[in-house]
């Protein structure tokens, strides 16, 4: 029997770079304005924004199925439905969600056995970077690195979700946020008394374009030691806020940068 051939609005860029890794990048009708990944998703027809997206800018690509991903599209997941949209939404906010949320992609657009296959070069991946973490330590008396990874800046939130998973992946402590919760807006006095050892900057939005300078010249953000010992980086934000295939890049990436810090 020949794989079901679906009309498809991707309208978040975590889902477009699964869609492709699943091999139904063809398959995609529409993308959200920050979908830009793989290469060849640039040619595909992109409407404007993620989250306020007018349902009737869709309406012309005649998609079989929309989907959407994370908190922020609810409710233009609800306003879509209420335009009589056949929508896919979903809310991962952990690893094992981004595995389970692979596989359920993988089930409606006919690609099972490469969702699975893509789940677990994911995982292959992360507990190659968890070796080489935990490698990293053998013999020293030290305490896991200290992470402050920043997702938002003007106010600073820090990054929740799956990415302090991520952080103790690569060997390091993200800034005291549970795991799975969403991504919370700090003080300096707070990350202060954290004190972390890296501060990594993933703007959600800038990619790797982000200006390391609108955090050094926040008043009193000097006194952070990460600060003052020139430990502040910037990673491309798609590497650690999209859900997807490219996050064991963004551990390999966070590994990097803590290995050159110990040693």
């Amino acid at each position: 029997m020949a794989p079901v051939f679906m009309r498809i609005a991707s309208l978040s860029p975590a889902v477009t770079e699964i869609l492709f890794a699943l091999g139904v990048g063809k398959q995609i009708v529409c993308t959200d304005q920050f979908s830009n990944f793989p290469e060849e998703v640039k040619a595909i027809p992109h409407v404007r924004d993620m989250v306020k997206i007018d349902p009737e800018d869709i309406r012309p690509f005649a998609p079989d199925v929309v989907f959407l991903g994370t908190s922020i599209q609810t409710k233009l997941a609800e306003a879509l439905r209420a335009a009589e949209f056949s929508v896919v939404h979903d809310d991962p906010r952990s690893l094992a969600d981004i595995y389970a949320w692979m596989m359920s992609i993988g089930a409606i657009v006919d690609r099972e056995v490469q969702a699975k296959a893509l789940v677990l070069a994911m995982q292959k991946g992360f507990r190659e970077v968890e070796k080489k973490a935990k490698a990293m330590y053998a013999g020293r008396d030290v305490p896991l690195a200290r992470l402050y990874i920043e997702e938002w800046h003007a106010p600073p939130f820090a990054s929740g979700n799956w990415v302090p998973e991520i952080a103790r992946i690569a060997g390091g402590e993200q800034f005291p946020v549970a795991s799975g919760a969403l991504s919370p807006e700090v003080t300096l006095d707070q990350v202060a008394e954290w004190n972390p050892d890296l501060l990594v900057i993933s703007w959600c939005g800038a990619g790797a374009l982000a200006s390391k300078e609108l955090l050094l010249h926040r008043p009193g953000w000097d006194r952070l030691r990460a600060v003052q010992q020139g430990n502040v980086k910037v990673i491309d934000d798609s590497l650690l806020n999209r859900p997807g295939p490219r996050l064991v890049e963004g551990a390999q990436r966070l590994y990097g940068w803590i290995f050159e810090m110990l040693h």
